[in-house]
């Protein structure tokens, strides 16, 4: 996945970023340049951040770290309100 950044919201907006070193195992999450996450990963096993986003217009936020598949590494996911995120840059 590397470096993604998602807008979260609609009359309240926030930046949310996930950034997924596969090298070093670690991931980075961020909400408007505020860590939420900042750990190494070595388990083979999936991990799930899971957090609110918002005072007036409350998201729920969820970052999965997939289990280790050998050949093709992790699936990272990101969900808001329970579907999947989309990225301002996806589609162009």
């Amino acid at each position: 996945m590397g470096k993604s950044r998602f807008e979260v919201g609609e009359a309240e907006k926030h930046s949310l970023t996930v950034d997924w070193d596969m090298v070093m195992k670690r991931i980075l999450i961020e909400v408007d340049d505020q860590k939420i996450a900042d750990e190494f990963h070595y388990s083979p096993g999936a991990k799930k951040f899971a957090f609110d986003v918002g005072s007036q217009e409350v998201h729920k936020v969820e970052v999965g770290v997939g289990m280790m598949r050998w050949v093709f590494g992790r699936k990272i996911s990101v969900l808001v309100d329970g579907r999947p995120a989309q990225s301002p840059s996806a589609g162009k």
